[in-house]
């Protein structure tokens, strides 16, 4: 049946030939959204030992890191590996002469290891931070803090992260 623009055409028949409209586009691209949803994504995979160390090294600038001084808090077991709660604090005295610049921590097991960077000026007080880390598998955590005499604070701990319910 044809209607001319003249014709009233039912407001109810106007919106099944809408719901219609959707539902045959819908059906069309469904195969394709599925196929995509079965496609298999490909595995995260760790960063390499080499990409880690050109991370290090570069926040280094060649200066030798010292083992004390800074913080890292964090549990031996991550049982939620998609939000591990980090604490990493400068030790040392913050006064104006001596303060830290940048802070920065390492995720190392994770395709992008630099998981943050801050930076401070002596005004802030204080150099710390708290973040929550997304983990793919049980790795190394290592913060590094520049102080703004050149020394270059290290810490690293272990942790070991469980599967989560989502199958990660």
């Amino acid at each position: 049946m044809i209607f001319s623009k003249n014709e009233n055409f039912p407001l109810a028949q106007r919106r099944q030939l809408l719901e219609g409209a959707a539902l045959g586009l819908g059906l069309a691209l469904l195969p394709t959204a599925v196929r995509a949803q079965l496609a298999s994504p490909t595995p995260l995979k760790p960063a390499s030992a080499a990409e880690v160390q050109a991370i290090i090294d570069g926040f280094l600038q060649g200066a030798q890191p010292i083992e004390k001084g800074l913080e890292l808090e964090m549990p031996v077991l991550g049982d939620n590996p998609a939000a591990v709660p980090v604490k990493a604090k400068v030790a040392l005295p913050i006064t104006p002469e001596s303060y830290c610049e940048e802070l920065i921590i390492l995720a190392e097991g994770n395709p992008r290891p630099l998981a943050c960077r801050f930076s401070f000026t002596p005004l802030a007080g204080t150099a710390e931070v708290a973040i929550r880390l997304r983990l793919i598998e049980s790795q190394n955590i290592r913060a590094l803090a520049r102080m703004n005499d050149g020394r270059v604070l290290m810490t690293h701990r272990h942790i070991t992260v469980t599967a989560g319910g989502c199958g990660m």
